[in-house]
């Protein structure tokens, strides 16, 4: 008997549920039609029907067995949740079905440029501006984005994480005004890899050098904020600190 009673008590909002649907959905729709929702999609697909019904009218019945089609009965269930930008495409889908509310927060925040980045680069670019924030990553990538180098500023957060992310925030705005994005260049990669390797020893001391060297480069600048980025994340702050006192003597 207890059990009987908890079955109706949990089946009361539920029922309750259906019959708002369906008082919203009979301003469309024929309570035959709603019948056959119900029977072929159940209550998710009665709130599917819902959410489509409120922006395209009697033609929210087409873009239910439209969407179903394509996406099956987890398109079905992420349109009854999210509402229709969720399976909107295939990227905006496959974002909002692999990350839940954290895919369809990307998505409603930055519509386009979400879908954009995931669907050129995975599942990566959702971990990062998980970690990272979506606001700086999304700020980051366009950034990038004027010079072609998303995927090495993308590749840079996900490797070094929050010391990335910190490193990007003190220095984004010099780095774009130069044009230098994250070793702006190949060539500028191995001419940094170079100095790196010959100018540091062990201890992480940078040779006076290599120091007047980079000053004297028409890359100056660049190159030494290169170094000063490899010093940073091989050997840490204080490496840093002497490496900028030796570049200023």
């Amino acid at each position: 008997m207890k059990k009987i009673l908890l079955v109706m008590l949990l089946a009361l909002p539920l029922l309750a549920f259906e019959g708002a649907a369906v008082k919203v959905l009979t301003k469309f729709f024929g309570k035959e039609s709603i019948e056959l929702v119900s029977k072929k999609y159940g209550t998710t697909g009665v709130r599917a029907l819902e959410k489509l019904s409120a922006d395209h009218g009697k033609d929210a019945l087409r873009l239910l067995q439209k969407y179903s089609s394509k996406y099956g009965d987890e398109g079905i269930k992420l349109l009854a949740r999210y509402g229709e930008k969720a399976v909107a495409n295939r990227a905006s889908f496959e974002m909002v079905k692999k990350f839940g509310d954290k895919g369809f927060y990307l998505l409603k925040q930055f519509p386009q440029r979400s879908v954009k980045y995931y669907d050129k680069y995975g599942d990566t670019f959702v971990k990062v501006a998980e970690k990272t924030g979506s606001t700086r990553t999304i700020r980051y990538l366009d950034g990038a984005a004027k010079y072609g180098k998303e995927d090495k500023v993308l590749k840079f957060l996900d490797k070094y994480g929050e010391k990335g992310n910190a490193f990007l925030d003190r220095h984004w705005g010099k780095m774009l005004t130069t044009g230098f994005v994250l070793l702006n260049a190949d060539s500028l990669i191995e001419s940094t890899k170079n100095i790196a390797n010959h100018g540091l020893d062990k201890g992480g001391e940078v040779a006076q050098e290599s120091i007047k060297n980079i000053a004297n480069s028409q890359l100056g600048w660049m190159i030494g904020l290169a170094l000063l980025l490899f010093v940073f994340f091989k050997y840490g702050i204080e490496a840093v600190i002497s490496a900028w006192k030796k570049w200023k003597a």
